[in-house]
């Protein structure tokens, strides 16, 4: 039988870090770490401010470069997490997203700073999503807000990963470790 495997992964302005994790919840083994980028040379990490400035079909068409690249890249990305991960493993890739309420028209969020840092974010985690979908593996977002406090096997996972440990791992772990607690049946 394949083992079950999820990829926890936080988005952040350009690239994203993410971990994989395997067993039940209560019981899980580090599989793989890595970060990678979102955006490619010479595009703009923060296309709604650099959008700012232009025509609106100028800034639609650079938002819409910028959301595919991001795609494209966060979609590599997973699949070299995937390369490190036993072969035939059953993935699911468990995105940390945040509620956010941007609004539905370009020119609103243009006239915003703040509605132009949480458009960034919605994009880079969507891209994350969506990349994971091409992928053939079940997207799943996992609000912020449901991670667990504190997992008791998060110093311990980072021990078996290594250095780095920092927040952002830990939140991709704890992404990860809420779908393993849901899917511990998986069969």
């Amino acid at each position: 039988m394949a083992e079950a495997v999820v990829i926890g992964v936080v988005a952040r302005t350009g690239s994203a870090v993410a971990v994989a994790l395997s067993g039940p919840a209560d019981a899980p083994r580090f599989r793989a770490r890595r970060e990678f980028g979102l955006t490619r040379p010479g595009l703009e990490a923060q296309p709604y401010h650099a959008a700012a400035g232009l025509d609106l079909a100028a800034a639609a068409q650079l938002i819409g470069q910028v959301g595919r690249t991001a795609e494209e890249a966060a979609a590599a990305g997973l699949r070299s997490v995937a390369d490190l991960l036993p072969a035939g493993a059953r993935t699911e890739v468990a995105v940390v997203v945040k509620a956010v309420s941007v609004p539905d028209r370009l020119p609103d969020i243009l006239r915003s700073h703040a509605w132009m840092h949480a458009a960034e974010g919605v994009l880079y985690r969507q891209a994350v999503l969506a990349a994971a979908q091409e992928c053939g593996w079940t997207p799943r977002a996992v609000e912020r807000s449901s991670l667990p406090e504190a997992a008791p096997d998060l110093a311990e996972l980072g021990r078996a990963a290594g250095r780095p440990w920092r927040h952002i791992e830990k939140d991709a772990a704890r992404a990860a470790l809420v779908i393993l607690a849901e899917t511990h049946t998986w069969r």
